[in-house]
């Protein structure tokens, strides 16, 4: 009866940590923090762009911050209705949760140019964005 209890510890902590592990956010990539400046919003049709806005400096800025909350000016009137809220990495997407706790997006994330351009992308829209200086 002993042996059969020890695997079952054994099997419960490895299950924990495997389960555990697989569903929480990976280190958030220090290229990804700071605040960026929206220069276009491109909004796909089928993945295939069909229409591009472009944004004056300052028109529409996001902050991505170390203790992973987030912070946006969006251009009047706010696209989502959020502001803030608090935000996860998973590889190279970036899930993003208001306030609230509510979802607010989940983007696939690039970043290039030396860490001077982020690329924001959804099956709606492309997103490219410039690091404030």
């Amino acid at each position: 009866m002993k042996s059969r209890s020890h695997w079952f510890f054994v099997v419960a902590i490895l299950s924990f940590v495997e389960f555990g592990a697989a569903g929480s956010p990976s280190k958030v990539p220090q290229e990804l923090i700071g605040t960026w400046d929206y220069t276009a919003m491109t909004a796909l049709k089928n993945g295939k762009p069909f229409g591009t806005v472009h944004f004056q400096p300052g028109q529409w800025v996001l902050t991505l911050n170390e203790d992973g909350t987030w912070v946006m000016k969006p251009p009047s009137p706010p696209a989502k209705g959020s502001t803030n809220g608090t935000f996860e990495v998973h590889g190279h997407d970036v899930e993003m949760k208001q306030a609230n706790g509510n979802p607010f997006q989940k983007y696939r994330f690039k970043i290039e140019q030396d860490g001077r351009a982020l690329t924001l992308t959804t099956k709606e829209s492309t997103i490219t964005a410039s690091r404030e200086k």
